[in-house]
């Protein structure tokens, strides 16, 4: 019976102390139409235990590639049944809020059929609502963001603008941001009890994602959100 024992604590130090794996699978300018066409090679193909999935900055903010909710929520849905299907366990994270005024000068306002934060927060529904009824993790990014006065405009803002980074851009966090956004993940998955046999983890989305304007951009290295939980994972086993 000890013997039983000792071999069954081995086992579970032998599992918590595993290497993380975190792979960043952000490309700037992606829709839901866009990780559809590709979530069988990206994510599928490389058998993650575990799919962190951010979508729908651009199918709500970008000018280019607007489409309607129901549109919006189907395709959701079907990448995370996808991914689902896979194996994977899926944790959804909601998009962050946007400064409109930033968005306006590089899109046409009379584009949108309403307020592009209106359409940012009604997606946030659409994400938990999905993650409710396909019984995935959902965590409420955009809320952490609003709560913290997101976006700003000083320096200490979180999401890139002119004092802070010299960019007029309003969408993208800055590498403060991605701190905030990796340790509430951490969190997130440390309180739901997803690190013990979830290793190989996958960070599934947009510019967001990739890190746009970040050193380490596209990579699991630098200021990216997949580099900030990475490290994260990685002093966790020490």
């Amino acid at each position: 019976m000890r013997f039983w024992l000792l071999c069954c604590l081995m086992a579970c130090v032998a599992c918590t102390s595993r290497p993380y794996t975190v792979i960043n699978k952000g490309i700037g300018g992606n829709s839901t139409s866009d990780l559809l066409a590709r979530v069988e090679k990206d994510v599928v193909a490389l058998r993650p235990d575990l799919v962190i999935m951010m979508a729908g900055t651009n199918d709500m903010v970008n000018s280019q590639k607007l489409v309607p909710f129901v549109q919006y929520a189907a395709q959701y849905r079907q990448l995370v049944r996808r991914v689902r299907q896979s194996g994977a366990a899926v944790v959804l994270v909601t998009p962050l809020p946007v400064d409109t005024g930033y968005l306006f000068m590089r899109h046409q306002r009379g584009l949108y059929d309403m307020d592009p934060n209106r359409r940012i927060d009604s997606a946030r529904a659409v994400v938990q609502g999905i993650a409710a009824t396909e019984r995935v993790y959902c965590l409420d990014l955009h809320q952490v963001f609003v709560d913290r006065g997101e976006p700003g405009r000083t320096a200490a803002s979180l999401i890139v603008n002119a004092a802070n980074m010299g960019r007029e851009d309003g969408v993208h966090p800055t590498a403060a941001g991605y701190q905030l956004i990796a340790a509430e993940l951490y969190a997130y998955l440390k309180a739901h009890r997803l690190l013990r046999r979830h290793h190989r983890i996958l960070c599934f989305g947009d510019s967001i994602t990739y890190g746009a304007f970040m050193d380490g951009a596209g990579t699991d290295s630098g200021d990216t959100y997949p580099a900030v939980l990475k490290r994260l994972l990685d002093h966790s086993l020490k």
